[in-house]
């Protein structure tokens, strides 16, 4: 198979750089490993108000924007291939694919990958039993799968999509029987949300002393500043934080920098978001754990810059194109993200002496990193 663009991932970043570069009039491919594209935000029935200029005014719920998408890449001429893995990179550049049965090559001019995040594990005594699970889990139970995972809930962490997921829960009719933060305080920075969990006790300073049960998760021992406490619940969630998926990048040998604000380890890239594989962009949270505006600007601006290098934009145009993005990026991305983004990416640059955009040196009034 022969392809201008080829896009691993069909998650929100993915989808948007396809059609961004569809738009160009370029040929793409866009391999998945789901049954179904959209990645998290096929259960992300929560509002998001930080989305680019293209998706409206006002909050969107994710599975909204997810529809779109998806609406958007069934009516262009962009192939999909779903249930598809990258599996590995051939000597001559090619990208091996699977879908179970057969593998194959496809042969791409430039390359976005775009895998997304994974959710990381908290491991206590009893935490393998049934009834434990991470909160996307639990998210993807009663939001895709329609199915009750519990009854009565402890929450483990209280960043933002903790307590987004703890209200979920409680809206279907599970009871919140504690949030569980290790740090001295709730660390969610949503003030509507911490009001829909005012009333489910808050242990800080805590950790999960031991989970048990008769074959399932029956009570949680939760060790505080005071002592011991149990509490009695049959599900006990895990909101541990996001970290990129690095596997695709490894495949294709590209170099990996730290950033404990980006989610901890990701390949290393440029203000193109392209890796030290110059055939291979990023995009979306395996660039960084970010927030849904950012992680389609991503998509966006890798795109555009794949664009650029294959000819079917100017370099006009696309840094015209790429300064609105980051712009836009700045704009709607925390503060501290953004600031370990530029810095990452100002590092990069140094260290292979190469030029800044004066785009990027003008956002925020050039104070964007440093």
């Amino acid at each position: 198979m022969e392809t201008d663009l080829l896009i691993i991932g069909g998650g929100p970043a993915g989808l948007h750089a396809a059609l961004t570069a569809d738009r160009a009039g370029a040929r793409v491919v866009v391999a998945d490993e789901s049954f179904s594209l959209g990645g998290q935000l096929r259960q992300q029935t929560q509002w998001f108000s930080n989305l680019p200029g293209q998706y409206g005014y006002g909050k969107k719920r994710g599975t909204w924007v997810n529809e779109q998408l998806i609406n958007q890449v069934g009516a262009s001429n962009v192939q999909v291939l779903k249930k598809h893995t990258m599996i590995g990179s051939y000597l001559n550049g090619n990208i091996g694919v699977s879908d179970g049965d057969k593998t194959f090559e496809i042969q791409s001019r430039k390359n976005i990958i775009a895998p997304g995040a994974q959710e990381e594990a908290k491991v206590f005594p009893g935490w393998t039993l049934p009834g434990v699970m991470t909160a996307g889990a639990a998210q993807i139970l009663i939001n895709r799968e329609k199915v009750l995972p519990g009854k009565r809930a402890v929450m483990v962490g209280s960043n933002d999509f903790s307590l987004e997921v703890a209200r979920q829960l409680n809206s279907c009719g599970i009871t919140v029987e504690a949030i569980v933060e290790e740090k001295n305080q709730i660390i969610c920075s949503d003030g509507e949300l911490v009001k829909t969990v005012e009333n489910v006790p808050v242990y800080t300073n805590s950790t999960i002393e031991i989970v048990t049960g008769a074959g399932e998760v029956e009570h949680v021992v939760i060790q505080t500043p005071d002592g011991s406490k149990e509490v009695n619940a049959d599900l006990v969630c895990i909101a541990n934080g996001f970290s990129p998926i690095l596997e695709p990048f490894e495949i294709m040998n590209c170099h990996f920098v730290y950033q404990k604000e980006l989610g901890g380890w990701l390949a290393a890239y440029n203000i193109h978001l392209q890796t030290t594989k110059p055939s291979c962009y990023i995009a979306g949270n395996a660039a960084g754990i970010t927030e849904l505006g950012p992680i389609l600007l991503t998509g966006e601006i890798a795109a555009l810059s794949a664009l650029e290098a294959m000819g079917f934009i100017s370099s006009a145009e696309g840094d015209e194109q790429k300064s609105r993005c980051w712009r836009e990026l700045a704009n709607l991305e925390s503060e501290k993200v953004l600031k370990a983004r530029t810095e990452m990416i100002a590092d990069y640059h140094q260290k292979h002496e190469l030029n800044l955009p004066d785009y990027f040196m003008k956002i925020r009034g050039g104070k964007m990193y440093g």
